[in-house]
């Protein structure tokens, strides 16, 4: 297996973001579907968050919710706690704000931004990039409409378009996927949030873009000192960006910890598998081993260990019975797993 580049620094002790007990569930024609369960996780200054797993373990329902961007039939159940950190006005309860709020939509956006994997499906089709980059830094900022197009030119650039002054009247179609995707970056940065949150943001990209992307987050997360939270399914991309790491599978979080720990030493076997999926770029002759199976229906959530119909080392009896509790390891590394126990 190939190394991997692991970042070690340790996490500040006060989260810009605290999530606790989160559970989401959706309504539909044949029942109640439960897509996040109790799950806890924190973001903090100048530091990255990593949510890992495959697709429908949850990770994008789980900061939906943060943003209040959950569809219609989306219940965010009783005892779920989401508080926030704001820059000016101190602490909040975002559950108690309604999604359309003034509040809400000022933090939205402002103090809390997203990218998403998608940036078409974000940018308007009718609106240059210029106009609605003005647009969202007026809405956040006291500036305006001349000094809010300067600064959406500079922020083009920052991220590395060739020429902002002529891309930012530009239309999104006219734009190659990693430069537009370098444009929801900006737009996202140019309100200079706390906190940002990336959904699978180089899923799409080639592996050479994807390189740079990743770069030039990091570069700017360093500079802004803003908390970011990385969502994806690929363990070697959180090994790059992330300083600490949370593997969820069908809604729940089984592992969490440092990079460093995670990577290296994987106690769930969930973990076990993403982390042998990595390809091993040292011999053209390795195979690639997938984690067996399919996630389970979330209609029909298994009894006890969510993970058990896939788990190669799942002890008959136990895993199937009840679910683990959380097992430490360390100070930086905990797991739900009856194997750690």
């Amino acid at each position: 297996m190939a190394e991997v580049a692991i970042q070690t620094d340790t996490v500040s002790a006060e989260p810009i973001l605290d999530v606790q007990n989160l559970a989401v569930s959706f309504r539909s024609d044949e029942g109640r579907v439960r897509a996040v369960v109790g799950v806890d996780f924190q973001a903090h200054r100048g530091k990255t968050l990593g949510i890992v797993g495959e697709s429908g373990s949850g990770k994008s329902v789980s900061t939906k919710a943060v943003m209040q961007l959950l569809p219609g039939n989306a219940v965010i159940e009783a005892g779920s706690s989401i508080h926030f950190q704001r820059s000016e006005g101190g602490p909040v309860d975002i559950l108690t704000l309604g999604k359309n709020s003034p509040a809400m939509r000022a933090i939205r956006g402002g103090d809390i931004a997203m990218i998403f994997q998608e940036p078409m499906a974000s940018f308007s089709p009718v609106y240059s990039v210029g106009n609605q980059m003005t647009e969202a830094i007026r809405l956040h900022r006291a500036v305006g409409h001349r000094e809010a197009r300067e600064i959406a030119v500079e922020m083009l650039g920052r991220v590395g378009l060739s020429n902002p002054a002529t891309q930012v009247n530009q239309y999104p179609h006219e734009l190659s996927g990693g430069m537009r995707q370098r444009a929801m970056i900006a737009l996202a940065l140019s309100t200079r949030p706390a906190l940002l949150i990336a959904d699978e943001p180089t899923t799409a990209l080639d592996v050479t873009i994807q390189a740079q992307v990743l770069e030039l987050m990091g570069e700017l997360q360093r500079e802004f000192g803003m908390a970011m939270i990385f969502i994806t399914h690929d363990l070697g991309v959180i090994a790059q960006i992330a300083d600490e790491v949370a593997v969820m599978y069908l809604g729940t979080i089984v592992e969490r910890g440092s990079v460093d720990e995670v990577i290296r030493n994987p106690a769930h076997p969930y973990t076990q598998g993403l982390r042998a999926a990595i390809p091993d770029l040292s011999s053209i002759e390795g195979r690639l081993i997938p984690v067996g199976g399919d996630i389970p229906n979330p209609l029909e959530r298994p009894r006890g260990c969510p993970f058990h119909t896939r788990c190669p080392k799942r002890i008959p009896g136990t895993c199937d019975a009840e679910s683990p509790a959380v097992t430490t390891l360390s100070p930086s590394h905990s797991v739900r797993c009856y194997l750690a126990q």
